[in-house]
């Protein structure tokens, strides 16, 4: 094989995280990149909620350049309780009783803002908008991209962060690109309360909490988004009338999707006017304890409501696909393209910055030297087998924490929903969980 030349950039498709870690990765360690996103702008849809980052910060470390690293505490959440040292206890409730289950253990672990984070990666990177992906080919120096506009670009590695409806996935894996959805139902909320509101919520965790129904089986999480004193946040927004300062939080409810839950004869489904979405939420709550049942109840109409589809997809191999054998080691999948989770564990985002350092560490003596496609092919290979062996456990462990959350009488010491995060773990993969 000829050698590869080795100015091409590497193709990014994506701005979330993951894309957009890869490419200030890439800027740190002199990589040539292109970031291409299909959203037309960084605010043409939700930002979305919050994130917690734990055992992958010492990797986010190494691949953010220091200049962006110092700004980094500008995105966490309530940044005056964790310079005062605190680290919440992401506690589990019985949301019939209020009593405290479990703590899950603390390890090193920030919250962050996911808009105010995704903000940050923004810094200095050139972002192609409005570039949705429909087709990639091989060429004598690597790849050929085609967006649904009818611009090309060329590149030596296609990068497929895009999410989990990856379009990158889907060309690869025609025939199983698919997730695989989850017998469980979601609905979350993004509120802006005053302290009045929520202050039986702040008193028992300053992050986040998280609880079940032993009757229903209904699962509640709660966190905080902005609240008074954050940086760049519409907590400083004060309302005009009474001058309050509001506190962001992100409210979620989920339920079994099963016969019989909440006397219902047949599984209920997400409903979908908004109007009905919240009065759902509000329903699924009902039995609820305070200070977890007024949190729900009292969500104002003008909140941001939507359905959260709950699904997951087992990470593979992309290269010993038809395209992938085709494309002969120019294109590998990251982050939730290559293995999307639910969020039951909070690992999602980890793991995907963890891939983006893997992947960066086998790059890094490509672009600097003329490669060959076998070296290529050798490090999308080494790439694609540590990535697959960390993440498939993780997809299964935060599907069985998801049903566990719906299934009160199963929650125990080691389950996977209140068991300690950590990068690899021993937990069983049952049957059940797959």
């Amino acid at each position: 094989m000829g050698s590869r030349a080795t100015q091409l950039p590497i193709l990014i498709m994506g701005a979330g995280i993951s894309g957009l870690t890869l490419a200030q990765a890439c800027c740190k360690y002199d990589i040539p990149h292109l970031l291409f996103e299909r959203d037309i702008s960084p605010t043409a849809r939700s930002a979305g909620w919050g994130l917690t980052l734990n055992w992958s910060l010492p990797t986010f470390r190494s691949l953010v350049p220091d200049h962006v690293l110092a700004q980094l505490p500008e995105t966490l959440v309530n940044k005056a309780a964790v310079d005062a040292g605190e680290k919440g206890t992401f506690t589990f409730f019985d949301l019939d009783t209020g009593t405290a289950k479990w703590k899950v253990p603390a390890t090193e672990r920030i919250r962050v803002s996911r808009e105010r984070l995704r903000i940050l990666l923004l810094t200095g990177l050139a972002v192609n908008w409005g570039k949705a992906l429909s087709a990639v080919r091989k060429v004598e120096n690597g790849v050929t991209v085609t967006f649904s506009d009818g611009s090309e670009e060329t590149g030596c590695l296609l990068v497929g962060c895009d999410g989990a409806n990856s379009q990158t996935r889907k060309l690869c894996h025609p025939e199983d690109y698919r997730n695989k959805q989850l017998p469980i139902r979601f609905i979350g909320a993004g509120v802006r309360y005053p302290r009045s509101e929520i202050n039986g919520m702040y008193k028992l965790d300053r992050f986040f909490l998280q609880g079940s129904h032993p009757s229903t089986d209904a699962f509640l999480w709660f966190s905080f988004l902005d609240v008074p004193g954050d940086p760049h946040t519409i907590s400083h927004d004060v309302e005009a009338e009474n001058e309050v300062e509001m506190y962001r939080c992100q409210i979620m409810t989920s339920w079994p999707y099963r016969a019989g839950f909440l006397g219902h004869d047949a599984p209920i489904e997400v409903p979908d006017g908004k109007e009905e979405k919240l009065a759902l939420m509000k329903k699924v709550a009902s039995d609820f304890t305070e200070p977890f049942r007024c949190v729900v109840q009292n969500i104002p109409p003008a909140s941001e409501v939507k359905e959260v589809f709950l699904a997951d997809w087992l990470p593979r191999a992309t290269s010993t696909t038809a395209l992938g054998h085709e494309l002969g080691g120019h294109v590998v999948l990251v982050g939730d393209a290559a293995h999307a989770m639910v969020m039951y564990r909070g690992e999602g985002a980890n793991h995907s910055i963890v891939d983006v350092g893997h992947l960066i560490d086998l790059l890094r003596p490509l672009v600097k030297d003329s490669t060959s496609d076998e070296q290529w092919q050798q490090a999308v290979h080494h790439y694609e087998e540590e990535m697959i062996e960390r993440t498939a456990v993780a997809v299964l462990a935060s599907r069985q924490a998801c049903m566990d959350a719906h299934d009160h009488k199963r929650l125990h010491d080691n389950s996977p929903l209140v068991r300690r995060r950590l990068m690899r773990s021993d937990l069983e993969e049952t049957e059940a969980a797959r």
